[in-house]
């Protein structure tokens, strides 16, 4: 039922309006630590980014993570009697060897060969774990001249 002096429903001049809020929030402060500085106005250049070390400690990583998947692939190689006349083989036979070679002799044995050809090379085994411990050592000392307290080797 209309009456005539109730509004046309489709006349209706009800407008939608959305309005968008945007609230700016300072930066967290850690506990313990305060926007002041205390310094007394010593307003020296702070870097942000990595050091030297960090590149330093990635080129580290990078060669020894070569090494040693090279020397892996040489202890696999000689237990599955790989054929050492294929060039990549022979390849990672030489390139390995100077590597291995400073930890032969380390036991008194330095192959087992169970039968059918297949050699456990346990120099090579050593050399893995040798050259994995060097590896620790020099991270261990790019970390101390780093800056950041939150440096991983």
């Amino acid at each position: 039922m209309t009456y005539p002096n109730d509004p046309d429903p489709q006349s209706d001049d009800t407008r939608v309006v959305e309005r968008e809020r945007v609230v700016e929030r300072p930066a967290p402060v850690a506990p313990g630590s305060s926007n002041v500085n205390v310094a007394g106005g010593n307003r020296g250049y702070v870097a942000t980014g990595p050091g030297p070390l960090y590149y330093a400690r990635r080129v580290v990583s990078l060669l020894f993570g070569v090494l040693a998947v090279l020397i892996a692939l040489r202890i696999v190689l000689l237990l599955l009697v790989a054929n050492q006349t294929n060039g990549l083989v022979d390849f990672i036979y030489n390139v390995t060897e100077p590597f291995v070679a400073p930890f032969r002799g380390v036991f008194n044995f330095d192959m087992v060969s169970p039968g059918g050809g297949s050699t456990l090379d346990i120099g090579a085994v050593v050399a893995l774990v040798g050259w994995a411990l060097i590896y620790l050592l020099i991270m261990a000392i790019l970390n101390l001249g780093d800056r950041s307290t939150t440096s991983t080797a």
